[in-house]
């Protein structure tokens, strides 16, 4: 795990999946294998019983839900898509990346049941700042000890299924570059680029 994937720590605690963007991993370390290895010993996935109903099909999912075409106007670059998680169940999540154009940041996008004052409640975040993002409930947030302010999320509340779950926006200024612009904006304005495909959109 590199140095990066240490900060994106926070992420992982709310999605319970390690995922791997432009070569950094992120992982919580608690959740485990069909062979009961944490996180950071992961090799297999634990298999969902065989004929037992998808519990993730009303989930949004952020790599098939955004198209190329969108990608491209919002500065991403669809080829350098990275989908889900390596080693773990991520039952209750899916997520997704892109690289920016710019080359200087990461978007993560992660859609699952989290509502949005769960999301809140999570103790590596802070500043929490009340917004909307077309029309919706969400929050901007930062994490704790992020003393440079290199990354930066904006969480949506959105239906998910019959029930309120969340998708997050996170913003990853890649170490290799450095900060080139400012994350918060950059989180924002993809928010609210994409938040006509989101569930329930327009």
């Amino acid at each position: 795990m590199t140095s990066r994937g240490n900060k994106l720590r926070g992420i992982a605690l709310v999605v319970g999946v390690v995922l791997v963007l432009a070569g950094c991993q992120k992982t919580d370390g608690s959740p485990t294998t069909s062979g009961g290895a944490t996180a950071t010993g992961a090799t297999s996935v634990s298999a969902k019983p065989s004929g037992s109903k998808d519990p993730d099909a009303a989930i949004w999912d952020p790599c098939t839900a955004l198209p190329d075409d969108a990608l491209r106007a919002g500065g991403l670059s669809p080829d350098t898509r990275t989908k889900d998680v390596s080693g773990i169940d991520p039952t209750g999540w899916k997520v997704c990346g892109w690289r920016s154009s710019a080359r200087w940041y990461t978007l993560a996008v992660a859609s699952g049941t989290a509502t949005l004052a769960q999301f809140q409640a999570r103790p590596e975040y802070e500043q929490f700042t009340a917004m909307t993002v077309e029309g919706r409930p969400a929050v901007r947030f930062l994490d704790v000890g992020d003393d440079k302010r290199l990354d930066c999320g904006m969480t949506v509340e959105v239906p998910q299924g019959q029930a309120k779950g969340t998708v997050v926006f996170y913003v990853l200024t890649r170490a290799s570059v450095g900060k080139l612009g400012e994350p918060c904006d950059e989180a924002s304005r993809h928010a609210n680029e994409f938040a006509k495909f989101l569930p329930g959109g327009n």
